[in-house]
């Protein structure tokens, strides 16, 4: 049995947690962002079943693979996880990076300009690292109010990547990346060489070429 002082303390925890969800900071379709209890800390809570069907990415995976880009200094780091009685409830704690981040848009659009050419440099090392991070819109990327450096958010569609899946996420970041530097064409004639040598079946080849063209993005400030 737990002690009284710490059920009371869990009760009122989940009082002021309850409040702060009230008024969240962003709200999305599977999931809400709110204070935390901890100062310097975000909340971002499950709005359905975590984990429900078998195969379906969890909290705790997405947590994981947002932890890799915390390591890289791209993603906020997580604080911890907390999961409840058949999923429902799950939630993530993590930094608050909005006195040193802002977001550039407010609508759902992608990078653009010289934030499309930084942020799909950031999804190429992640590439690289194994993570396949998707749904850019502007939402879920933030920007150091100083120097413009991106801050990746939401790791709710990202998944663990291998082989040919590897290098259609770092072709596909440094295509993207390219394109937003202004070299249209150059991106193209990447993009099909490696994709014709994946259809090849020469997937150490495709992945030398993707990564001499991730380099050349890598090179444009």
């Amino acid at each position: 049995m737990r002690k009284a002082g710490e059920l009371i303390a869990d009760y009122l925890r989940e009082g002021k947690l309850a409040a702060n969800r009230s008024e969240p900071i962003g709200t999305g379709g599977y999931g809400v962002v709110y204070a935390s209890d901890v100062p310097g800390n975000v909340m971002k809570q499950s709005l359905q079943a975590d984990g429900l069907f078998p195969g379906q990415s969890t909290l705790t995976d997405e947590a994981n693979l947002q932890a890799v880009a915390a390591e890289m200094g791209i993603a906020p780091r997580i604080a911890g996880i907390e999961t409840f009685r058949g999923g429902i409830g799950n939630r993530i704690e993590m930094q608050d990076v909005r006195p040193n981040f802002e977001l550039h848009r407010t609508n759902r659009q992608f990078p653009s300009g010289r934030d499309a050419v930084r942020v799909n440099q950031q999804l190429g090392a992640l590439a690289l690292r194994g993570v396949d991070l998707d749904d850019r819109h502007t939402g879920n990327v933030m920007y150091h109010k100083m120097t413009g450096r991106p801050m990746q958010l939401d790791f709710g569609k990202s998944r663990r990547v291998e082989g040919e899946d590897q290098v259609a996420a770092l072709t596909n970041a440094t295509e993207a990346g390219l394109a937003a530097a202004g070299l249209g064409d150059v991106a193209e004639i990447f993009s099909a060489t490696v994709y014709d040598l994946l259809a090849g079946g020469d997937v150490a080849e495709a992945m030398d070429v993707a990564k001499q063209g991730f380099s050349r993005l890598q090179k444009i400030k």
